[in-house]
């Protein structure tokens, strides 16, 4: 199996200042973050990315315009020479003076020179400059192994989720004769460690349900494994997924890429009580997908709008997940009456109100739990029965207005 990156064409990326980030802000206390950076590429290396706060999921990292092939946390503060690796420093040995970008560390050294690659087994001293900004312990520092780089200085963008970041609002109604002026006040907070200076800050108002996942508490080595194809096959009532690249199960967490593809989906609204859920639905036809969470993005990866799991999703297997609450759509569920026709038969009748301040109609759809032994005897609808206990009604409310749905249910035990 070929090596991933090969020393004679490592090459740190060197990183220029961030430009203005784009920040995203949940109300459940977390914020989506893309920030675009101008390096320094070779068509393979390293790259160092700073200044990431300590509260970010590192498994949602992306870069985008690169293949990363590893991913590893770097420890702040450490006056090692590991931790001098992509700087320009002076090197004395055997009586000579050697000036280069240090490439790599034990055994020996390699420098980056104006002659070209120099390998060094033994030196005396090694002088190297201060860091223009000391490292700091609440920030994180993340070194990128990648390829398909562009040589030369290029831009790319960084982009993840992270916990720390969160904003509501206060507000203020001033009441004079039949008029009532209201005025609000937004608090936006950051409890990330890091300083998002010049930012483009969103603020997402409404029930995203956010990512399981938490920062980790300590950080350790996390990899990332060269994307491609991976194998997957049967093992007893079970699957076996297979990665196509060794990866280094040291301490911490390790992440790889899994499965891609693409996949038609639809959208949907659903009402069973409560909040009117957005839902996304799609057929499985990758593969065999074991259980885990999936995290949704629109507007081409720019909006994350929820997160939903799965369980072990055979091929060609319907999915349908609620990612949010849909804002613009409210339900209300009534019981009008209750008749007792003998001492087990019950007769209800429900009317479910659906309210939308969208400018375009929309289906919803109504799911009824329906208890015991039932039959429906009147409905303002047609119905489909879903299970043993449940039926759905498709409701088109118009654009800004409302829409009911009647029915009357005869039961026992």
């Amino acid at each position: 199996m070929r090596r991933m990156i090969a020393v004679g064409v490592l090459v740190l990326g060197a990183v220029a200042a961030a430009a203005s980030p784009v920040v995203i802000l949940y109300s459940g206390g977390f914020g989506y973050v893309r920030e675009l950076r101008e390096v320094e590429l070779a068509q393979e290396g390293e790259l160092i990315l700073d200044g990431l706060p300590l509260t970010m999921l590192v498994d949602s990292l992306v870069v985008d315009g690169l293949t990363v092939a590893r991913v590893d946390p770097l420890k702040r503060g450490s006056t090692a020479i590991e931790g001098l690796v992509g700087t320009m420093v002076t090197v004395f040995a055997h009586g000579e003076r050697f000036a280069g970008r240090l490439l790599a560390t034990g055994p020996g050294l390699v420098l980056s020179t104006v002659d070209g690659l120099l390998f060094l087994s033994s030196y005396d001293r090694i002088v190297a400059p201060l860091p223009v900004e000391p490292p700091t312990a609440d920030q994180l520092s993340l070194k990128v192994s990648y390829r398909d780089g562009q040589s030369g200085w290029t831009e790319i963008g960084v982009r993840y989720l992270a916990e720390g970041l969160s904003w509501n609002v206060t507000y203020t109604a001033t009441l004079a004769d039949a008029a009532l002026q209201l005025c609000g006040v937004v608090g936006v907070e950051n409890q990330t460690g890091v300083e998002f200076r010049g930012a483009q800050v969103s603020l997402v108002a409404g029930e995203v349900y956010r990512p399981t996942a938490k920062a980790p508490a300590e950080l350790g080595v996390r990899a990332l494994a060269l994307p491609s194809a991976y194998d997957a096959a049967p093992a007893f009532e079970y699957h076996r997924y297979t990665l196509p690249e060794p990866l280094d199960l040291t301490s911490g967490i390790a992440w790889a890429p899994f499965i891609c593809g693409t996949l038609p989906f639809t959208r949907a609204y659903r009402f069973s009580g409560g909040a009117i859920e957005a839902r996304v639905r799609f057929t499985n036809a990758l593969g065999p997908l074991p259980a885990g969470e999936i995290r949704f993005y629109d507007e081409g990866g720019e909006l994350f709008v929820g997160a939903a799991a799965i369980g072990h999703t055979p091929l060609g297997s319907d999915v349908d997940l609620a990612v949010g609450a849909a804002f613009d759509l409210t339900g209300e569920r009534v019981q009008e009456s209750r008749q007792r026709i003998t001492d087990a038969l019950y007769r209800d009748t429900y009317r479910i109100t659906l309210r939308s301040a969208k400018d375009a109609p929309v289906e919803v759809e109504v799911v009824e739990a329906l208890p015991g032994t039932w039959t429906i005897t009147e409905h303002s609808l047609p119905y489909e029965r879903l299970d043993a206990q449940r039926v759905l009604f498709r409701v088109l409310v118009p654009a800004g207005g409302t829409a009911d749905v009647r029915y009357t249910v005869e039961w026992r035990y």
